[in-house]
């Protein structure tokens, strides 16, 4: 499988029954964890998210433990996954950019229009979902309601009838309105804070390490279809 000239992982790597009942086993594990921590926390709060998770869990008219429990899981991965790629992503791009690192590193202050386009550029999630609630015609393509749908965000943000020349970086690029985030009544909830995050560990790592590059020009990817992330990125500083 390819999206703009870049192949994707391969399907017969990422399912098998045996791949699946572990992903099965680490789901229910993780889900027991977060339920045995919102349930300290209901006993004894703190100053934290789950603690104003639990609070809410007593008003049975807004929420329900199961729902809160899912709210919880959703935090942890969505806020820790796709923060973790954005940061590895940002910093390989503008390591095999060395124009665009120096740009950056000279003007310290382009670090939030640097980070919507790394975001742009090589974004920590690569597709989604949708399932329609009534037939919808996009593009001249019909799709019938409660047909599941994929569209690919990152093609989507190399798409070149809205960004000019774009699979170039260029972290002084103008009117970039790429749809890393999502867009609509699914817009990421989480977005504010991701790029708040992202700048912050970003501009702080070429800060504190001048002399940061590559130890490697072949960094390992994960195998997924959805998330665009490394294994590992080796660095020499």
């Amino acid at each position: 499988m390819v999206a703009r000239g870049r192949p994707l992982a391969d399907p017969s790597v990422l399912r098998s029954p045996e791949l699946d009942a572990r992903i099965d086993t680490a789901r229910q594990e993780l889900r027991a964890y977060l339920a045995d921590l919102l349930a300290a926390r209901r006993k004894v709060p703190g100053n934290d998210l789950l603690s104003a998770l639990a609070a809410v869990d007593v008003d049975v008219d807004r929420s329900t433990s199961g729902e809160v429990l899912a709210l919880a899981v959703l935090l942890l991965v969505a806020g820790h996954e796709t923060t973790v790629n954005l940061i590895g992503n940002g910093t390989l791009a503008l390591l095999k950019h060395p124009e665009q690192l120096r740009r950056l590193r000279e003007n310290p202050g382009l670090i939030g229009s640097a980070v919507e386009e790394l975001l742009r550029y090589d974004g920590p999630v690569q597709r989604t979902a949708r399932i329609p609630s009534e037939d919808l015609v996009i593009g001249g393509k019909t799709i019938p309601k409660g047909e599941m749908v994929m569209p690919f965000l990152g093609a989507a943000n190399r798409d070149p009838a809205q960004f000019p020349d774009p699979d170039r970086l260029d972290i002084t690029r103008t009117d970039n309105r790429h749809i890393a985030f999502g867009m609509g009544i699914h817009f990421c909830l989480g977005a504010p804070l991701a790029r708040m995050e992202g700048q912050i560990a970003i501009s702080t790592l070429l800060r504190r390490l001048p002399k940061l590059a590559l130890a490697s020009q072949r960094p390992e990817h994960r195998q997924s279809l959805t998330l665009r992330g490394l294994v590992s990125l080796p660095v020499a500083f």
